[in-house]
């Protein structure tokens, strides 16, 4: 897969460089500085968007099919991979590296309406905001740029820093990689269309904090 990307990168004319630059480079602050870093890289991918109509129409191609399909796949994607999590990455993450998820600084939800509120609007906010950087500007826009071959590195790299910048330890990152990598997957699968996604990651985001909140 490197050898692919490398390849296409080598291959890409002048006029390229600057484009696969700001593709790639937006991750940056949300790998560097995880949380407040996120929000920079979506202003930087906004920028982007805002300036480059072929990064827009690759980052933003929504619907898989029909809406109803991508959205009920989503959710159905969502759900399975909230509990595969749950019950079986989580543990076995956690068990291999000998260090649980770090989810204290989510402890104020339990039991709490008006935390829970604001923390289901941040996550479901995140989550479509998440899948639009990660999955449709690196992805998306990365295929448009280096080529088909370069997919697979590129859902490697969006999953890694999609892990990397969640702060929840080493095992939330690897847990949260995985969960991405998931998702590129989905992405690539429904023809790089955003809608099954965002409706996969809203609906395991929603289901996690639902538990938190009963925990």
């Amino acid at each position: 897969m490197a050898g692919a990307m490398t390849a296409s990168a080598a291959s890409l004319p002048a006029r390229q460089w600057i484009p696969a630059v700001l593709c790639l480079g937006a991750l940056a602050p949300a790998i560097l500085f995880p949380a407040f870093g996120f929000l920079v890289s979506l202003a930087l991918m906004a920028a982007v968007l805002a300036t480059r109509k072929p990064a827009r129409q690759a980052a933003m191609a929504m619907v898989w099919k029909k809406g109803w399909m991508s959205v009920l796949l989503g959710i159905v994607v969502g759900g399975a991979l909230a509990v595969a999590t749950a019950e079986v990455v989580r543990p076995l993450v956690e068990r291999l590296l000998g260090k649980g998820v770090d989810t204290a600084g989510l402890d104020a939800v339990a039991g709490n309406w008006p935390v829970f509120l604001v923390t289901l609007v941040v996550a479901l906010a995140s989550a479509a905001a998440e899948e639009l950087l990660y999955r449709g500007f690196v992805i998306g826009w990365g295929a448009k740029i280096f080529g088909r071959g370069a997919v697979p590195l590129l859902i490697v790299i969006s999953a890694a820093a999609f892990g990397a910048s969640h702060s929840y330890g080493p095992s939330g990152a690897v847990v949260t990689g995985l969960i991405g990598l998931a998702l590129g997957v989905l992405y690539q699968l429904c023809g790089r269309r955003l809608l099954p996604c965002m409706a996969a990651h809203m609906t395991f985001n929603l289901i996690g904090s639902v538990a938190l909140f009963l925990a």
